[in-house]
């Protein structure tokens, strides 16, 4: 797997959109770069960039959600809204782009972040969801995040750590670096498995030696058996007594019921024969009666509803005679309205002509008068038309005195002119738009030349304030190069002096006696040599002097303070440097820009400085308004003079107007004061019409009536003629008389059905009784001649027998129930241990192996193993860079502080790491860096590293033997390799670079050279 390109925008401090991309120079040129910068400028920003493409994951956080986003500010830069981070590789499978974005949304909410995988050659996005991106690329590449991390990040500090650590502390630091918890977890699981399931087991036999004392012997089950068989028997014959005497009680409780429902039913019959009793004392006269004249009823009916037929037109008739006398009122009040609404006598025959007349002559009249108000109302909206914008109310109560008072507005006017063109006697009044013109394009000039005037003053201001700043960078750099120098020489000779001591005292070690190496035990340590924790031979020796190891110390400590001091000296020099070019670039900018203006102002506006060095552009600009001002005044001036010219004879017309208005108005409210007089005249006329028609309509109603009232008097004589001598045979001496005996039809049927429904009911309740007597009767031939209570008293005792003996039965029943249940119990928890015994050998013996309380078992065990594997990795890595050395694990017989370096050259010399100098300590841990590498790796090539830490404590010596290792390696291997450091040393060794430098704000910028 090899990175061909990282794009983003926006994450962390790097602000803005970058590309770095390895397929162009310089990384084709050379594929050894460095990443560099000062601490907090994004150097590992980049590998978060990697990481949150492919895995959505960065090594400082984990997982990157919305939430973490806004509660932490992570990723995205402050102040921005949108951000992507995008990485392209190749694999075996070919070109692949993976892309991170996040943004916010219209309503300034952030939205989720966004995840796509897609082919670099074609640009087709593989269909998957976000979630599944990171899963995509860890099968493209063939490592997951994890593994990732460890073999593109090599963080070489860590491992420094480990060479030096001792066994106990090897493990934690070995189970961190290559993440393989995972052991320890196992061992405690297995040890925690193996315990739960025995704790089962243990807790299952308890529970069966409980149950078993529950369970009943042989013997007593058989017992148990056969007392429960005798008592199930005995209870038969009492069951069967019981039900004979339920069924003896039940048929007492029947006859009782009987002959109770019997007593009611004749109740209810006595009760119905009263109803019919008082039934036919109420109305049964009266029936009897109408029962008698039913036969005629159709023409009694008859002759009733023509008497009542007769009464009703008597009083039609009387009504009519009423509303005529009113009508003939009515007629004369209307000929007396009619007369007082045209002012002269009408008749009846003289009313509508007269009515007509009068209307046309009032209308003519009110048709003259709207002609006046609408001319009058023309001329006045002249009027105001003339008079818009001029300070004039028209009094139209005192016309005379509102044209007094517009005059005397038009005698002001012309004064107002006057005055203006005294102040304007400069200009040109017969050309004014012109004027106007040309006044407004003088004040653009002066707008214009005053921006260009405060422009150059502006920049002749900054041009003085940058020469200050000149001058005070070229002072405090006047003495840096004699203080590098002095430094340099300094580092030079101290680090000389440094080696030349460093390597008297390993010659000294080298050559040590037994009594040096006596005076180095420590009681309570174990002896390099035997491995004794007591020495009583290393007690009582005169104390050694340590003379070169005090010279050693202090030879570093002042060599590291030169070292410091030479690097501020040469980047304060540099930085001088290109704040001075940057502030000279700036001022000669800034020179040409005023200059540049200077001509131009010259060019165009040298009329206003002709006559003195400072001008004031405010009162320029014044003066111009306040000609353009009273310009517009006199024009306003002029219009309003002439609207008040023709404002005058406009209002003298509007006064006759209204002297002709008033004087139709009087002639017109002589003769009507209304509002409508066609509509008045209209409802006169309707109102006497309709009056007429009334009359008429009375006239022919009342002759309708009289012949109807003819007709119903024939009709009765003809009814009387047939009705009277049939209803005198019946006893009745008139047809009214018989009428009163009939009762309404609805009343007599109601009266008829009442009576049959008495009757039948108490035919009805005869019958039932009759039929519950039988029964009764059959009922009492199979009683008993014991009583109810008698019966009840046997009952009760034999149910308490009954009782007793099934209590005793279900005794015996609940204790063979449980007998058996606890039997088969025990039998499935007996199962149960069957099986969780078998499935814990393979527990046990796992726990035997690997398991324990801690872990540590099974930890140990696998970090020996993966210890031997990465040392083998990493001798192999060595030999490519060092043949020198062989890393190796320490011997039983060998102090165990640290790991041990075989020295070849030594032949095969076992030295402890903690003797090598800083430079082999680098290559050693690198190797063991790399050796991760390949084993997170696996079967993966990995064309792309990262390495980080380290470099800033390394000596110039051993950090150019380092960069030595570093570009073999990257020559052999044709990987690109990327060093992270801040150390300035690498940017004279390594020429591609990704630097990155710290601005204002928290923003950094990246720069690829």
């Amino acid at each position: 797997m090899k990175i061909l390109k990282i794009s983003f925008q926006n994450i962390n401090s790097l602000r803005g959109t970058h590309e770095i991309d390895f397929t162009k120079a310089p990384f084709t040129e050379s594929s050894l770069f460095a990443i560099t910068g000062p601490t907090g400028s994004g150097k590992s920003t980049i590998l978060d960039v990697i990481s949150l493409a492919l895995f959505n994951q960065v090594p400082r956080i984990g997982k990157i959600t919305r939430k973490e986003i806004m509660e932490k500010g992570a990723i995205l830069t402050r102040n921005q809204k949108e951000a992507f981070a995008q990485v392209t590789y190749e694999c075996s499978q070919g070109q692949f782009s993976s892309k991170w974005s996040i943004a916010y949304n219209r309503n300034n909410n952030l939205n989720d972040y966004e995840l796509e995988i897609c082919e670099a050659d074609s640009g087709k996005i593989i269909d998957c969801k976000k979630s599944e991106v990171p899963a995509r690329n860890e099968f493209l590449i063939g490592l997951n995040y994890d593994q990732f991390i460890k073999s593109v990040v090599l963080a070489q500090g860590e491992f420094a750590q480990f060479l030096r650590a001792k066994k106990e502390e090897r493990g934690e630091l070995l189970e961190k670096i290559t993440g393989t918890g995972i052991y320890r977890s196992l061992g405690i699981r297995a040890f925690e498995k193996y315990k739960a399931i025995s704790g089962d087991i243990r807790s299952s036999k308890e529970r069966i030696l409980a149950l078993e004392i529950d369970l009943l012997e042989s013997e007593a089950e058989k017992e148990v058996a056969s007392e429960l068989t005798a008592l199930e028997k005995a209870a038969i014959p009492l069951e069967a007594s019981i039900k004979s005497i339920e069924k003896q009680i039940e048929l007492k409780s029947t006859i009782e019921k009987q002959a109770l429902e019997i007593s009611q039913l004749n109740s209810q019959k006595e009760k119905a024969a009263e109803q019919l009793l008082d039934f036919e004392s109420a109305h049964g006269a009266k029936m009897k009666a109408h029962e008698r004249v039913q036969k005629y009823a159709e023409g009694i009916r008859k002759w009733s509803a023509a008497k009542e037929n007769k009464l009703s037109l008597q009083k039609d008739l009387a009504k009519l005679e009423s509303d005529l006398s009113q009508n003939s009122i009515a007629k004369e009040d209307c000929l007396k309205v009619a007369s007082n609404f045209i002012g002269t006598e009408v008749s009846p025959e003289t009313i509508e002509e007269k009515i007509q007349q009068f209307s046309k002559q009032v209308s003519d009249l009110q048709q003259q008068k709207a002609d006046k108000s609408k001319e009058y109302l023309n001329v006045k909206s002249q009027l105001e038309r003339e008079l818009k914008g001029i300070a004039f109310q028209l009094n139209e109560k005192s016309p005379e005195e509102s044209l007094n008072q517009l005059r005397l507005l038009e005698a002001s006017a012309q004064d107002e002119i006057k005055v203006l063109q005294s102040h304007l006697n400069s200009i040109d009044l017969t050309q004014i738009p012109a004027e106007k013109q040309g006044l407004l394009t003088h004040q653009e000039r002066l707008y214009k030349a005053k921006e260009v005037d405060n422009n150059i003053k502006s920049l002749t201001a900054e041009i003085e304030k940058i020469s200050k700043e000149e001058k005070a960078i070229v002072e405090k750099s006047a003495t840096l190069p004699q203080e590098i120098s002095t430094a340099k020489g300094k580092v030079e000779l101290l680090t000389e002096r440094f080696q030349k001591l460093s390597l008297e005292k390993e010659n000294k070690e080298l050559k040590a006696s037994l009594e040096d190496h006596r005076s180095k035990l420590v009681e309570g340590e174990p002896c390099p040599l035997c491995g004794a924790m007591h020495h009583p031979f290393a007690e009582g020796l005169p104390p050694q002097d340590d003379e070169l190891g005090a010279k050693i110390s202090e030879s570093s400590k002042e060599l590291e303070s030169w070292k410091k001091q030479l690097i501020e000296n040469e980047s304060k020099l540099k930085h001088n440097n290109e704040r001075l070019d940057q502030v000279s670039i700036n001022k000669n900018h800034l020179i040409k820009e005023l200059e540049t203006l200077q001509l131009y102002f010259e060019k165009i506006f040298s009329q206003f400085k002709e006559k003195e060095a400072t001008v004031n552009w405010d009162e320029l600009l014044e003066k111009n308004k306040f000609l353009m001002a009273k310009i517009d005044q006199f024009e306003k001036a002029q219009e309003n003079y002439s609207s008040l010219q023709s404002a005058v004879p406009l209002h003298q017309q509007l006064n006759q107007l209204l002297k002709e208005g008033k004087s139709l108005k009087a002639e017109l409210e002589t003769l009507y004061t209304g509002k409508d007089i066609y509509g008045d005249a209209n409802k006169l006329q309707q109102k006497w019409t309709t009056l007429l028609q009334e009359e008429k309509s009375l006239i022919r109603q009342k002759e309708d009536l009289r012949a109807k009232d003819l007709q119903i008097q024939n009709s009765l004589i003809e009814l009387e003629e047939k009705l009277s001598p049939a209803l005198t045979a019946e006893g009745y001496s008139s047809i009214g008389e018989a009428k009163e005996a009939l009762l309404p039809e609805a009343t007599y049927i109601e009266l008829r059905d009442q009576k049959e429904r008495i009757t039948k009911s108490l035919d009805q309740l005869k019958s039932s009784i009759d039929l519950l007597q039988n029964k009764l009767v059959e009922l009492q031939k199979s009683d008993v001649k014991k009583t109810k209570d008698e019966l009840t008293t046997d009952l009760s005792q034999q149910r308490t027998s009954w009782k007793e003996l099934n209590e005793k039965a279900e005794q015996l029943r609940r204790a063979l129930k449980n007998h058996e249940e606890n039997q088969k119990r025990i039998a499935a928890i007996q199962a149960t241990i069957a099986d969780k015994e078998k499935d814990n050998r393979r527990w046990k013996i796992l726990d035997e192996l690997i398991g324990s309380s801690t872990g540590k078992k099974f930890n140990d065990f696998a970090q020996d193993l993966s210890l031997s594997h990465l040392l083998l990795l990493a001798n192999e890595r060595l030999k490519d860079l060092n043949d020198r050395y062989k890393i190796d694990k320490p011997n039983k017989n060998e102090d165990d502080d640290g790991l041990v370096a075989i020295d070849e050259h030594m032949g095969g010399q076992r030295r402890s790491v903690k003797t090598l100098s800083g430079g082999e300590t680098f290559i050693l841990s690198l190797s063991m860096a790399l050796a991760l590498s390949d084993m997170a790796s696996r079967n993966v090539e990995i064309n792309s590293l990262f390495i980080d830490e380290g470099f800033g404590t390394l000596d110039p010596e051993t950090l150019d033997q380092t960069l030595d290792t570093l570009e073999r390696l990257q020559a052999e291997s044709s990987k690109t390799i990327g060093i992270i450091s801040h150390v300035d040393s690498l940017k004279e060794r390594i020429t591609t670079q990704i630097q990155l430098k710290r601005h204002g704000q928290g923003y950094s910028t990246l720069e690829i050279v």
